[in-house]
């Protein structure tokens, strides 16, 4: 049935708007407030405690904004493994960590900003990623650290360019190119997590203590995600690592000694931002181009996912809220690479979080915001994470992987996979795979080829970006629609896929039984909203169209209403006013001359 309330909130909207651009003055607050009322109205779900737009308690908002920021310490996992293969003392170590809050928290103040033309307006926090971790290793033996945090500048400039354009790029950038790119990190994240956890690689020879740690770090935190309850299993991984921490301790992993690097740090110090500058290199250009593109795909469903958990009239994605999230997180990755810092993208689990703890208001990720840059100036309290065994490390990190890789899994398939998708997709796979097994075959290219065949990230996405190019190159962008419904003529692939997915569904929707088929215009206005009521200027004459896809659905309401008011001359259960033929322009006759 039709929403009346949602029609009149879209139509209120539209008459405030107008209202503010009579009455807006030149100037800063001008465009502020324009932009800020333009945005589309949201209705509360009946879940959430405080939307979006609400303001909770102060208790309230402090105690909800840690749960958010030890959600986000965890993430921080990805720069200390950057770190520990840097050598850096433990000093620097935590003064990096300290620089790599405050990135994060100007990060999630511009994403919660509610006007302008940065930020979504949600409580979107940032956190670290495995999206970047290949590619900054890369940049890391090829150039050192300037050379990372150079590109992670570059990367977040190129979020920044393509954050207006994603309505127009969304053909080339599908989803289920995103949800491969989601699963490439995945097979990354967890080719990493198992050689720590086996200690490959480790500058010492490991044995039964090493994997004992690593065991009962990835058993209990499997366990408490599976039958735990409440905050335990929200903070699974934190009281897993807190075991494994004991454990390495108790076994001798992890020297009781190390922890006398934590005597020497202040309680309170400034973060020193000196990193050694910035530095830039053509050769990582295409490494960190498509790690951009890939936390710009994963920040579209991020930013989606938090417009659905605080509308519970929700549709469509609203795409100027997402463009606006992308820039503040193209914004927020060139200030990580400002202040020394590792690339960042927005938060899933702080998105499931809210929706968890129904709490969404975006006074948290202000909140969040500030107690990330605070902590930045507490260094005792960060140097803990510096001294993490690697078995720890990878028993978290392999338990975070299984996560992106059925969440990349599930994009993949969410879409129906024609021929030409599953060639994109089965091929990329398989370039993706081999640069995880068969390493070697890298090592005869030329070096500047190395850090994208070498990566399953990197190359796995340009194969597949490349191959959905190519294979768009003769498919019709442009149609002629004919005057006459009678010669609209369906298209036959996409009769085939409808066919195919019918089957699915159940073996009686055989092709013996197919009687017709045809194709036919969709009824669909220029603002999206039905035609119902009288037709201007023609007595008599009462229109009920343009429902789009939803006719059949809307129908009983349209035509109640409908009736009354043919038959009363008003309506008693439905406000029409929204829906009124003459809120539109009339139609130029000219544009239905054939050509």
């Amino acid at each position: 049935m039709i929403d009346p309330l949602a029609s009149v909130r879209s139509a209120r909207s539209v008459a405030k708007l107008l209202d503010k651009l009579t009455d807006l003055r030149a100037g800063v607050g001008g465009w502020r407030q324009l932009l800020a009322v333009a945005r589309p109205a949201r209705k509360k779900p009946g879940e959430l405690i405080h939307g979006v737009d609400d303001t909770p308690p102060p208790l309230t908002t402090l105690f909800v904004g840690m749960q958010h920021v030890s959600l986000i310490r965890i993430e921080l996992i990805y720069p200390l493994l950057v770190i520990q293969l840097a050598a850096l003392s433990p000093e620097s170590a935590v003064n990096m960590l300290s620089l790599a809050m405050i990135a994060l928290g100007i990060a999630a103040i511009l994403q919660s900003l509610p006007s302008g033309p940065v930020g979504s307006g949600f409580l979107c926090p940032a956190c670290h990623t495995g999206i970047f971790l290949e590619p900054s290793i890369a940049a890391l033996k090829l150039g050192g650290l300037p050379l990372v945090f150079g590109m992670t500048i570059v990367a977040g400039f190129v979020q920044s360019v393509l954050a207006p354009s994603l309505r127009r790029l969304r053909p080339l950038l599908p989803p289920e190119i995103g949800g491969l790119v989601v699963f490439f990190v995945g097979t990354s994240v967890a080719a990493i997590g198992c050689r720590y956890i086996m200690g490959v690689g480790a500058l010492v020879p490991v044995g039964r203590d090493y994997w004992l740690v690593g065991g009962l770090t990835l058993a209990v935190t499997v366990a408490l995600n599976v039958w735990g309850k409440g905050p335990l299993r929200v903070y699974c991984i934190m009281i897993g690592m807190a075991v494994g921490y004991g454990a390495a301790l108790a076994t001798g992993v992890l020297p009781m000694d190390a922890y006398g690097v934590l005597s020497q740090l202040s309680l309170f110090a400034l973060p020193r931002f000196d990193f050694g500058g910035w530095a830039f290199s053509p050769t990582m250009l295409v490494p960190f181009t498509v790690a951009a593109l890939a936390i710009t795909l994963k920040g579209i469903g991020d930013v989606t996912a938090c417009q659905r958990i605080n509308d519970t009239s929700w549709v469509r994605a609203e795409m100027g809220s997402i463009s606006r999230g992308t820039l503040a997180t193209g914004l927020g990755n060139m200030v990580a690479g400002l202040v020394g810092s590792l690339g960042i993208t927005p938060s899933t689990a702080n998105i499931g979080l809210q929706a968890a703890t129904g709490i969404s208001s975006r006074v948290i990720g202000f909140t969040v915001g500030g107690l990330l840059i605070a902590l930045a100036f507490f260094p005792s309290l960060t140097g803990s994470l510096i001294l993490m065994p690697r078995p720890v490390m990878g028993a978290a990190l392999l338990f975070s992987a299984c996560f992106v890789l059925i969440s990349g899994l599930q994009t993949i398939t969410s879409r129906m996979l024609d021929g030409r998708r599953t060639i994109v997709i089965g091929l990329a796979i398989a370039a993706g795979i081999a640069a995880e097994i068969i390493p070697s075959y890298a090592t005869n290219i030329p070096t500047a080829l190395e850090p994208i065949v070498s990566s399953s990230v990197v190359l796995g996405t340009m194969a597949a970006l490349l191959l959905n190019g190519l294979f768009r190159i003769g498919q019709r962008q442009r149609v002629t629609l004919p005057l006459d419904p009678a010669a609209v003529t369906p298209d036959q692939d996409a009769i085939a896929r409808l066919q195919s997915m019918s089957e699915r569904l159940s073996p009686l929707f055989t092709p013996e039984k197919i009687i017709a088929r045809q194709a036919c215009f969709r009824p669909v206005t220029q603002d999206g909203l039905p035609l119902i009521g009288r037709v201007p200027q023609s007595e008599g004459l009462y229109v009920a169209t343009g429902h789009n896809v939803w006719g059949i659905l809307n129908a009983p309401a349209s035509g109640e209403a409908m009736a009354q008011l043919i038959a009363e001359g008003t309506t008693r259960d439905v406000d029409l006013a929204p829906f009124d033929p003459d809120r539109l322009q009339p139609l130029d006759p000219s544009l239905l001359q054939a050509r």
